[in-house]
C-alpha cells in the first residue's frame, strides 16, 4: 500500500509540473500575440497614455535638437481609420495575402522610391510665408540692364541703364502704380553716369552717386547729383573722392553714405567709405568725410537701414573689365564671385 501511494504521488507531481509548463508556455504565447496585435494596429487604434507620453517626449527631444522629421506619407491615399483597421485585420487573418499584395502594389513602389523618413536640420527648413502671387505689369518703354530704380509713394523712377552693350540710356521713365501706366519721361544731366549708379532717397529727393559713363566697359565718373522729384530739377553735389562702380549708397543719421563698389578698373573691390551731410535736397558740407572702411568691398550690393543700423547685403566681388587697348573699351570677362554677406555698422 505504501509503495502504491508513493507511486501515485510521483505521478501527480509529474502532471502538476507538466501543467505548469503548459500554462507558462500559453501565457508567453498570449503575451506575444497581444504585443504583435498592439504593434500592427497602433496606427488605427487610439494611443494610450503611455504611448502619448513617449510620442510627446520624442517630439520634444527632436524639436530641442533642431531636427525636423518629414513623416512617412505612404498611406496618404488611404482614407479613414476604418479602412486601415480592415486592412490590419486582413493582415492578421489566417492565410491572407493582403499585405503581400500591397507590398507589390503602386503605393509600395512609391514608398520604396521615396525612401525612409528624412531628418532635416531646422536651419534649412522653409519658414511659413504668405502666399504671394506675381502679377505682370505693363512692359517698360525701353529694355534696360544695370539701371537703377527708386520708389516714392505711388511712383517708380527708373534711371538710365544699358539698352544694349553698345547703347546706353540717358533718361528717367516713371511708372504710376495707381493708374498702372508708364509716363512722365525726362532726361538726366549730360555728364551723369549711365549705369552702375549709387542711389538713395529721403522720400522726395533722390541722391545719385558716381557710376559708369558710356557703353561697354568704359570708366566710372565721380559726379554726384540730386533730383527733386516734385519739380524734376537737378542739382550737383561735391564729387566723390574717387570714381566707383555701383557703390552701396544709403541715407543714415542725416548723412549720405557711399561705401565699397568697384574701383576704376571695374574688377577690384573698393573698401573706402565716405559720407556727407544732407538735408531736404541740400548739401551741408563742402567735401566728403572719410568713414570706417567696409570689411568686404564690391559692387551690386543692397544697402538698408533698420532700427538705426546700416546693413549691406549680398553683392559681387570682381566684374568685367575693358579689354586692354580696345578703342571702344570692349568688355572682357573676368572671374567674379557673388557674396551672401551682411555687414552691420
Amino acid at each position: 500500500m505504501a509503495r502504491n501511494a508513493h507511486k501515485h504521488a510521483a505521478s501527480a507531481t509529474h502532471w502538476i509540473a507538466l501543467a505548469t509548463c503548459m500554462a507558462l508556455l500559453g501565457a508567453a504565447l498570449f503575451v506575444d500575440f497581444r504585443w504583435a496585435y498592439s504593434s500592427s494596429s497602433s496606427s488605427s487604434s487610439p494611443p494610450s497614455a503611455t504611448s502619448a507620453f513617449w510620442s510627446l517626449a520624442s517630439n520634444w527631444a527632436l524639436e530641442k535638437s533642431g531636427i525636423i522629421v518629414f513623416p512617412d506619407l505612404g498611406s496618404r491615399n488611404e482614407s479613414g481609420d476604418q479602412l486601415q483597421e480592415v486592412r490590419a485585420q486582413e493582415d492578421r487573418g489566417p492565410g491572407s495575402d493582403a499585405k503581400e499584395k500591397r507590398d507589390q502594389g503602386p503605393d509600395a513602389k512609391e514608398k520604396r522610391d521615396r525612401g525612409p523618413d528624412r531628418f532635416l536640420s531646422a536651419t534649412y527648413a522653409d519658414l511659413p510665408a504668405p502666399d504671394m502671387k506675381w502679377e505682370e505689369m505693363p512692359p517698360a518703354p525701353v529694355p534696360r540692364l544695370d539701371g537703377a530704380a527708386i520708389q516714392i509713394d505711388n511712383l517708380l523712377y527708373v534711371f538710365s541703364g544699358y539698352r544694349t552693350l553698345d547703347h546706353v540710356h540717358s533718361h528717367v521713365d516713371v511708372f504710376n502704380f495707381t493708374s498702372n501706366t508708364w509716363g512722365g519721361r525726362f532726361d538726366t544731366p549730360k555728364d551723369m553716369a549711365n549705369s552702375h549708379l549709387g542711389m538713395a532717397t529721403d522720400g522726395r529727393y533722390v541722391y545719385i552717386v558716381s557710376g559708369q559713363y558710356g557703353p561697354q566697359c568704359r570708366g566710372p565718373v565721380a559726379h554726384t547729383f540730386i533730383l527733386d522729384t516734385k519739380t524734376k530739377k537737378w542739382d550737383k553735389m561735391p564729387p566723390l573722392p574717387a570714381p566707383r562702380y555701383a557703390p552701396p549708397t544709403q541715407l543714415w543719421r542725416g548723412r549720405l553714405h557711399v561705401m565699397g563698389g568697384g574701383k576704376e578698373n571695374r574688377h577690384t573691390p573698393a573698401l573706402e567709405h565716405w559720407s556727407i551731410a544732407v538735408k531736404d535736397g541740400k548739401v551741408l558740407e563742402k567735401e566728403w568725410r572719410t568713414e570706417v572702411p567696409i570689411p568686404r568691398g564690391g559692387p551690386h550690393r543692397a544697402c538698408v537701414v533698420v532700427d538705426d543700423k546700416l546693413y549691406v547685403i549680398g553683392g559681387q566681388e570682381g566684374d568685367f573689365m575693358a579689354k586692354p587697348g580696345s578703342p571702344i573699351f570692349k568688355c572682357s570677362r573676368r572671374h567674379e564671385v557673388c557674396r551672401l554677406v551682411t555687414i552691420i555698422e
